[in-house]
């Protein structure tokens, strides 16, 4: 059982006319290749049974981000579609801002693998980035998630 951080500081829920919305507050992973910097949040809506993941990553070049695959040990979870909802000129690069839907149950998965969940983007020419969590950091995350996630579905 995860008592390092209250979880209530990294979700939050709202009803709306159409169900419950559980948004996953922003997450920074720092181990991380091509990426300068690299964060993530995740929503979650009741009546769609998915899970919306969005990640801004800092990147060098300015190529299109062409797909977004969630890894969890030797499972590899392809996003539905990436949908670029914003990228900016910054000092070394370009921040992009990209959007996917995956199932619920693919999370809940990820969540509860013992391996840390990676986070892998390709873009048009081929380029290729990924981030992930610490060994530290994903035992608290992952503990955190799936509590969360266990409540959703209670």
């Amino acid at each position: 059982m995860c008592t390092a951080r209250s979880i209530e500081k990294r979700y939050s829920s709202y009803i709306s006319e159409k169900g419950t919305i559980y948004f996953f507050r922003p997450k920074k992973l720092a181990k991380n290749t091509n990426i300068g910097k690299f964060n993530f949040d995740m929503t979650y809506v009741s009546h769609k049974d998915s899970v919306i993941v969005n990640c801004s990553v800092n990147i060098k070049n300015s190529e299109k981000v062409s797909h977004l695959e969630l890894k969890s040990g030797d499972k590899t979870i392809p996003g539905d579609a990436v949908y670029i909802i914003f990228r900016n000129v910054i000092k070394n690069g370009y921040v992009v801002r990209v959007s996917s839907r995956f199932l619920l149950k693919d999370i809940e998965e990820c969540f509860s693998n013992s391996n840390p969940l990676i986070f892998h983007i390709m873009s048009t020419d081929g380029q290729e980035y990924e981030a992930t969590y610490t060994s530290s950091q994903w035992k608290e995350e992952s503990e955190q998630v799936t509590r969360i996630l266990n409540s959703i579905n209670y």
